[in-house]
């Protein structure tokens, strides 16, 4: 991420790199912009996107994807801070976005496709022994959440509304990196959300009810709500495993993801009855 000053004023200019050598990751992209730039206009707190001048928000420079944003001054939020209003913020985009009914369309790895992550070339000893011997827990909690069939309401979101992607700007939080935007389970969302905020069932459930009281939506206590975080989280370990299990940041990925999932398999039923 770049800083640029012109006189036109500010702006971020950010290098694209993950899956930016994917056949769809432009299309993925650009559908994803015009969800964010909809959210913009229609008041949801977020930096201004800036269109190319084909209208589209990538351009190429130097053999690399960019995109651009209006800058704006923030500091990210403090660990536990703001978890309420991150329930309250993900409301006002599901608010304005537009919906269907659709089935979950879930599709579980059993325990021998997640013992095969730890066969990728460049994975330390080590941590390829712990995914093996993680192996069995990641494919019961995919098991346990996933329901295919179900028919739920999708929305366009964000579909990435973690601490990390977010700025607090003049006391308000913001939603940034809008590249992961489309199509999503509103319930899962909101659980994606208050699990990302929190570290525990009590605090998961307080961003629960800020979600709930600023949209009206109730979130069933059902193990399936989870799903769409164990499939979100199982993706990004895959995607480390299989692209950058040959570099540091990708290794701490790959221990910090697998931990985050294996925790919540031990911890499934009390996150469930918090919700109750």
């Amino acid at each position: 991420m770049w800083r640029v000053t012109t006189d036109r004023g500010g702006f971020a200019v950010k290098v694209m790199r993950v899956n930016a050598d994917s056949p769809d990751f432009e299309s993925n992209v650009e559908a994803a912009f015009l969800i964010e730039r909809a959210a913009f206009e229609k008041g949801v707190p977020c930096p201004e996107p800036v269109p190319m001048q084909d209208g589209r928000c990538l351009a190429r420079v130097h053999g690399k994807w960019v995109r651009v944003h209006q800058w704006v001054d923030g500091t990210t939020p403090a660990p536990g801070q703001r978890s309420e209003d991150a329930g309250a913020l993900l409301a006002a985009i599901h608010a304005e976005a537009p919906s269907i009914v659709a089935a979950l369309g879930d599709e579980p790895w059993d325990a021998e496709g997640w013992e095969s992550l730890a066969d990728q070339e460049g994975l330390p000893a080590g941590l390829a022994e712990s995914l093996r011997e993680a192996a069995p827990a990641l494919a019961r909690l995919e098991r346990d959440t996933s329901d295919s069939e179900r028919l739920d309401v999708h929305v366009v979101s964000h579909g990435d509304l973690d601490p990390k992607n977010t700025l607090v700007v003049d006391g308000i939080l913001v939603a940034l990196d809008w590249d992961a935007a489309g199509s999503v389970s509103r319930v899962r969302e909101a659980i994606s959300v208050a699990l990302d905020w929190t570290n525990s069932p009590q605090g998961f459930r307080s961003v629960i009810n800020a979600y709930t009281e600023a949209s009206g939506v109730e979130l069933p206590a059902e193990p399936w709500v989870f799903g769409g975080w164990v499939s979100s989280l199982g993706g990004w370990l895959v995607y480390n495993a299989t692209h950058c299990a040959d570099t540091d940041q990708g290794r701490h990925e790959i221990a910090q993801t697998m931990q985050r999932l294996t925790s919540l398999n031990t911890s499934l039923s009390g996150y469930v009855s918090a919700m109750a």
